[in-house]
């Protein structure tokens, strides 16, 4: 049962989700003004997130396994990542490059940035060692939080807590599936949290 849950977790808060998610956060929080722009514009720039940073990418990964270029979708190897990753930030900069003129998107533009950095950095690292992209997921989905809080003074101390909690139980499922150790998983969340608030600091 544990694990069940454990696996409902992992896929929720798979780390292919979090531009989506924050960009969510963005329209329907009201200290960030999101009510400027139309509900047909919001949705169109949703549309386009999702499909380029979370659709695209697991598209790419399923034809990946179909191929037998690796063994599951959760590419439990550090070779298997290594072209899949590629894959993603080539993605998420296409999603850069497309939104990057629309001046209301100004902070999410940060969040996409700081992810597409957080991907080049797990690239690197995966060829020396494993770490859990999941928890550079939700670290980097807190810093951001954390950042916008310091750059637009704004409270969302309720997110930034939600946020934390979630990255807690994020950890939690990926210990109890043996996907990651404690180091993996400690060292991704930190990743994450750090560069995020780094990137909004600037």
């Amino acid at each position: 049962m544990e694990d069940k849950v454990a696996k409902i977790i992992s896929v929720i808060l798979f780390p292919l989700f979090f531009p989506s998610y924050a960009i969510l956060v963005l329209f329907y929080y009201n200290n960030f003004n999101a009510f400027q722009i139309p509900l047909n514009a919001k949705f169109m720039v949703f549309t386009i997130i999702f499909i380029t940073t979370s659709i695209f990418p697991l598209l790419f990964i399923f034809m990946m396994k179909k191929r037998g270029m690796i063994k599951s979708i959760q590419m439990e190897t550090r070779e298997e990542r290594i072209f899949p990753l590629i894959i993603t930030i080539i993605l998420f900069f296409i999603a850069y490059h497309m939104l990057k003129d629309i001046e209301v998107l100004s902070l999410f533009i940060y969040f996409l940035i700081g992810s597409t950095i957080l991907l080049l950095i797990t690239l690197l690292i995966n060829f020396f060692t494993k770490i859990s992209i999941h928890m550079i997921g939700v670290g980097g989905m807190t810093g951001a939080l954390v950042g916008l809080s310091m750059r637009m003074n704004a409270d969302i101390m309720v997110l930034i807590i939600l946020s934390i909690f979630l990255s807690g139980l994020t950890g939690y499922a990926r210990l109890k599936l043996k996907a990651h150790n404690q180091s993996q998983i400690y060292s991704g969340f930190f990743c994450g949290l750090l560069v995020m608030i780094l990137i909004f600091s600037i």
